[in-house]
C-alpha cells in the first residue's frame, strides 16, 4: 500500500478532513514506509525505532538504537528474578536456572532480529510482524517466570547433625587451647630475651600512654556511660562497676594462666 494511501487511511480513522496535517514523527514516518527497505526495517525493530530515530538510515544504526530498550529490560527481569530468590526464601536454587534462561532468550530474541527474512507480499497483507510479536513473547516471560517460580515449593532449609557441630566446637575449643599455651610459653621467651623484652616494654608503655589519654577524656567517659560501659572508679553506691570487676576478673586470670613457669637450676 503506497504512503498516500496509508495517510488517507489514519486521516479517515481519524475523523479528519483529507488534507488535515498529521503530527511531525508520523509524517516522517509515512515518508520512510515509502520504500521497501524501511517497510521490512519496520516489521523487523517496530514503530517507534523508525519514527524517533531521525538520524538513523541504514540497518546497523537502526538496530544500535532498538538494542537498548529490550537489553534493559532483560536486565531488570534478571533483577527481578535475584529478588524473588532473594537468600532466606527457600528458592534460591531456582536464580541460576531462571538467570540462565532470561539470557538464552535474550540471546535468541537477538539472533531472530538479526537473522529472520522479512517477507511482505505484494498487497502488503498477512506480514508476520516480528517486532510485534518477540514483544509479545518477552513480555509473557517476564510475567509469568517469576510466578512460576514463587509457586514452586520451597526447599526447607537442611538441618545440622548435633554430632558434626560438637566435633567442629570441640576442634576449635583445642586449637584455642594451643593457641594459650604456645602463648605463654612465648610470653616467658620475649621477657628472656633483652631486645625483645625492651621492644615489649616500650610497646606496653606506648599503649597505655595512650589508653590513659582516652579514659581521661570527659566525651568517653559520658559516653561510656550512657552505653552501660562506664570505667569510673565507683558505681553510684560506692561500689565498683560491673564492667570493672569483671575485667579485673579477666585479667587476674589471664595473668595467672600466663607466668611463666619457674626452671629448676641442676644442682652442681
Amino acid at each position: 500500500m503506497p504512503s498516500d494511501s496509508i495517510r488517507t487511511v489514519l486521516l479517515q480513522r481519524a475523523g479528519l478532513d483529507l488534507d488535515a496535517a498529521l503530527p511531525k514523527p508520523l509524517e516522517s514516518l509515512l515518508t520512510r514506509m515509502s520504500s521497501f527497505d524501511f517497510r521490512t526495517l519496520y516489521v523487523r525493530f517496530g514503530q517507534s525505532v523508525l519514527q524517533d530515530c531521525e538520524y538513523c538510515t541504514t540497518y546497523d544504526e537502526f538496530a544500535l538504537y532498538a538494542l537498548p530498550g529490550p537489553l534493559l529490560e532483560y536486565v531488570r527481569e534478571t533483577a527481578f528474578i535475584a529478588l524473588v530468590t532473594i537468600r532466606g526464601s527457600h528458592r534460591e536454587r531456582w536464580r541460576t536456572y531462571a538467570s540462565a534462561g532470561v539470557v538464552c532468550v535474550a540471546a535468541l530474541e537477538g539472533y531472530m532480529v538479526a537473522s529472520h527474512a522479512v517477507r511482505v507480499p505484494k498487497d502488503g497483507l498477512g506480514v508476520f510482524m516480528l517486532h510485534d510479536n518477540l514483544w509479545l513473547c518477552r513480555h509473557l516471560l517476564f510475567l509469568l517466570l517469576p510466578v512460576v517460580i514463587h509457586v514452586t515449593r520451597p526447599v526447607a532449609p537442611a538441618t545440622t547433625d548435633p554430632t558434626t557441630t560438637i566435633q567442629q566446637t570441640h576442634a576449635h575449643l583445642q586449637e584455642t587451647l594451643t593457641r594459650l599455651t604456645t602463648l605463654k610459653y612465648a610470653r616467658g621467651a620475649v621477657m628472656r630475651d633483652p631486645s625483645l623484652r625492651a621492644s615489649a616494654t616500650e610497646w606496653w608503655g606506648k599503649q597505655r600512654v595512650l589508653g590513659e589519654v582516652v579514659r581521661e577524656d570527659e566525651g568517653v567517659q559520658r559516653m561510656a556511660d550512657k552505653l552501660g560501659y562506664g570505667y569510673a572508679e565507683t558505681g553510684q553506691e560506692g561500689q565498683e562497676l560491673k564492667l570493672k570487676q569483671n575485667a579485673k576478673s579477666a585479667v587476674n586470670a589471664l595473668s595467672l594462666g600466663l607466668t611463666p613457669t619457674k626452671t629448676v637450676q641442676p644442682k652442681t
